[in-house]
């Protein structure tokens, strides 16, 4: 998973690009040997090769995600260029993945290449505007690549600002309706959202939309007005730094009128408020790809943007959010306060979702009926990842906390990489074959802490030519792990047992973690525990050489033949 959004600009001879990663083969604190990083533009290429993890932390989550982390010198590629990065990645064990080659073309929500501008001589040009609704006029507002000249004359309405940035970007850089690179900076105050699509399209980087003082977010307000905009943005544009206000209870609010993964909306450090009003899944409508970046809630709730609404084009990409990550999101990082995963199968403009990647992520609810994490649908070669996640449930919220391709799934499933979770106060269904069609399922599962996991399969007479998960029943690649409570039927391993037929090297059942402070299903039921395992815990420890992560989801370092199993380390 890309921890950069598509379509970023370069405005230095080096720009930074960030994967994240997990791999089955995962060892000596990181999860793959190398990663080589590649930008060209047609002609020439850049390579740097990493082999050493980072870690980066969200003001918004407060959360980390261990990383490679790829300085790219651009200085030899096209200056203007739009260049595409690609990353080759080197496992411990087994072939290289080549994200041009394995992963999904160009665009997807799912794992593909990237596309950079190379703007490192500052050539490219950038138009700015200013939008102040009290002081500003649409007749006399400049255009500039001067902000304090723009700012002197602000215009009244962002469509007005668009237009002229369209009319500058022809003038001064030669690029014809295009507004793409434009920077409209909105005054503090609460702006209408009104269509501005017709202005003018976005060809190579979006159209930037921002607080004229980041400091002032929280009072810098664009908000839907009450009354739905239909087809109202370009098909490329970013906002940043903005409070991003519900008013009416059903109405569409931004949309792109996308039909593919073409167009992308990006986020980053907005305040998405709810305002109190009722939810409505078409709020953020067709916007094709849609990238939060550092966002969180504000004081009215959250606003689910991003949700499921019938078969519209809309693909979550969630990085280093609290909340507001909606329930259709292909990609999560990072993210803190996030009520369910669903992974969904291809509908309408949406593709399936394939390789999903979430990490470090805190995930919680106490109401939901539905397992918290829950993947019903084929998982083929290019696998699924969850790591580094803690998963919470509490309240009314008695389904499962983990439902992976269980309860009589027929659907087969491999690739699966489970590695440093922390599951509280509900159980972990894994991998059944409890029904009458023989598939393979497979994961590698290590160093997580369930309150309780099922694993069924040859274990019922009616079912008994059932082998196909017995890579899961066995233990195949899975390492110290631990259950607090045992399975559903059994607190012990056996040919019946739902633990599985043997435990796993290293793995304990019927644990003591001694959590500093227990708000799951099993201690106060209130939601936002704190699971760090206290002084006489006995939970099984990563053994040396053995970790797949050098850090925790708060960057805690974890100490090969110290640190406990699971999400969340104690400080040393």
């Amino acid at each position: 998973m890309w921890l950069n959004h598509d379509r970023e600009r370069a405005s230095s001879e080096t720009h930074t690009v960030r994967l994240a990663v997990a791999h089955a083969h995962a060892r000596q604190g990181r999860p793959v040997a190398a990663v080589k990083f590649i930008a060209r533009d047609g002609v020439t290429e850049a390579v740097t090769i990493v082999s050493t993890m980072t870690s980066v932390t969200f003001d918004a989550s407060g959360l980390s995600v261990p990383h490679f982390a790829g300085q790219m010198d651009l200085s030899d590629l096209e200056q203007g260029a739009l260049l595409t990065v690609d990353a080759v990645i080197y496992p411990w064990v087994g072939k290289p993945f080549t994200i041009s080659l394995d992963a999904d073309p160009y665009p997807s929500p799912n794992l593909t290449t990237l596309k950079i501008l190379n703007d490192r001589l500052g050539e490219y040009g950038t138009a700015i505007a200013y939008v102040d609704g009290v002081a500003g006029s649409d007749a006399i507002g400049v255009v500039s690549d001067v902000a304090t000249a723009a700012q002197a004359a602000p215009f009244a309405t962002i469509a007005a600002a668009v237009t002229a940035v369209k009319g500058f970007n022809d003038t001064a850089y030669g690029r014809a309706n295009d507004v793409g690179g434009g920077v409209i900076r909105l005054a503090e105050g609460v702006h209408t959202h009104t269509p501005f699509k017709a202005q003018g399209t976005a060809a190579d980087i979006p159209l930037v939309i921002e607080a004229s003082d980041p400091a002032k977010r929280a009072t810098t307000i664009l908000t839907d007005g009450g009354t739905s905009t239909f087809n109202g943005i370009p098909t490329l544009l970013k906002l940043r730094n903005l409070t991003l206000l519900k008013t009416g209870a059903s109405v569409v609010f931004l949309d792109s009128g996308a039909t593919s993964a073409d167009s992308l909306l990006v986020t980053e450090n907005c305040i998405w408020d709810g305002n109190g009003t009722s939810y409505y899944g078409a709020w953020v409508y067709r916007v094709g790809r849609f990238v939060q970046i550092n966002c969180a809630i504000g004081p009215g709730g959250d606003p689910k943007q991003g949700s499921f609404f019938s078969t519209e084009a809309i693909m979550g990409i969630a990085i280093g959010c609290h909340g507001c990550a909606g329930t259709i999101f292909y990609q999560a990082a990072g993210c803190a306060a996030l009520s369910e995963f669903n992974l969904r199968s291809a509908l309408g403009a949406r593709p399936a979702m394939t390789g999903v990647f979430l990490g470090w992520n805190v995930f919680s609810n106490g109401a939901t009926v539905n397992p918290i994490i829950y993947v019903g649908s084929e998982i083929g070669p290019r696998g699924l990842a969850f790591v580094g996640n803690l998963v919470e449930s509490w309240g009314s919220a008695t389904n499962a906390a983990i439902r992976l391709n269980a309860d009589s799934d027929t659907n087969p499933a491999e690739n699966i990489v489970l590695m440093h979770n922390t599951v509280v106060g509900e159980r972990a269904n894994l991998l059944y074959l409890d029904g009458n069609t023989n598939v393979d399922k497979s994961a590698y599962v290590r160093f997580n802490v369930f309150h309780r996991y099922n694993v069924k399969g040859d274990v019922f007479a009616s079912h008994g030519e059932n082998t196909g998960n017995w890579a899961a029943r066995f233990k195949v690649g899975w390492h110290s792990n631990a259950t607090l409570d045992g399975s559903n039927n059994s607190g012990e391993f056996g040919p019946a047992s739902w633990l599985g037929e043997i435990p796993s090297t290293g793995e304990t059942t019927g644990t003591s973690p001694m959590w500093q402070q227990d708000h799951s299903h099993s201690g106060e039921n209130s939601g936002g525990g704190i699971y760090i395992s206290v002084p006489g815990h006995t939970l099984p420890v990563v053994p040396p050489g053995a970790a797949a992560y050098p850090t925790d989801l708060f960057g805690h370092q974890i100490i090969a033949g110290q640190s406990p199993i699971g999400a969340v380390q104690p400080t040393f």
